[in-house]
C-alpha cells in the first residue's frame, strides 16, 4: 500500500529517488502511464498485471473504450529502479506532463502519483476545499 507525499528533485539528466518506503513495496520495475489530472501513475508489476487485467474485460468494440486503451497504453513505459532508487523519466515524458525541478510523489494506495509540485499545490488546494462534499458522495465500486 502507498500513502503518504513527499517533495522531490528531479536531476538534469530526468532521475528522481523514489522513497525508501515506497521502493521497499515497489520491485524492481515501476509501468509509467498517464495518469489522471495531468499527472503520471507509476505502477508495480503486479498492480500493471492487474490493470491489464482490468483492460481485457473493456467492450473494444466500443470507439470509447478503443480511444482511451489507444491513449493510455501506448503512454506506458517501463522504469527500472536503479541501484541508487532512482528511476529516470524520459525528457519526452517530462515535457508531456510538465515535470520540472520540484516534484510531488503521491501515495495512492496501488499506486504512485507523480505531479508538476505546483500543479499538485493547486490541485490540492481545490480538493481540499471540497474535501467534506466528497467524502460525503463517496460510492463504492
Amino acid at each position: 500500500m502507498f500513502f503518504g507525499s513527499y517533495q522531490y528533485t528531479l536531476d538534469d539528466k530526468g532521475r528522481l529517488v523514489i522513497p525508501s518506503k515506497m521502493r521497499l513495496e515497489s520491485g524492481p520495475i515501476l509501468f509509467a502511464m498517464r495518469g489522471f489530472e495531468s499527472c503520471i501513475s507509476l505502477f508495480t508489476q503486479q498492480t500493471f498485471a492487474q490493470l491489464v487485467q482490468q483492460v481485457n474485460t473493456y467492450d473494444f468494440n466500443q470507439a470509447k473504450v478503443r480511444q482511451y486503451l489507444r491513449t493510455a497504453l501506448a503512454s506506458v513505459i517501463e522504469l527500472p529502479i536503479d541501484d541508487h532508487g532512482r528511476i529516470q523519466i524520459p525528457q519526452e515524458t517530462l515535457k508531456q506532463f510538465k515535470l520540472e525541478k520540484n516534484v510531488k510523489i503521491i501515495g495512492m494506495n496501488d499506486h504512485i502519483e507523480l505531479w508538476n509540485a505546483s500543479m499538485w499545490d493547486e490541485y490540492q488546494s481545490d480538493a481540499a476545499s471540497q474535501f467534506e462534499e466528497h467524502a460525503a458522495n463517496l460510492s463504492k465500486k
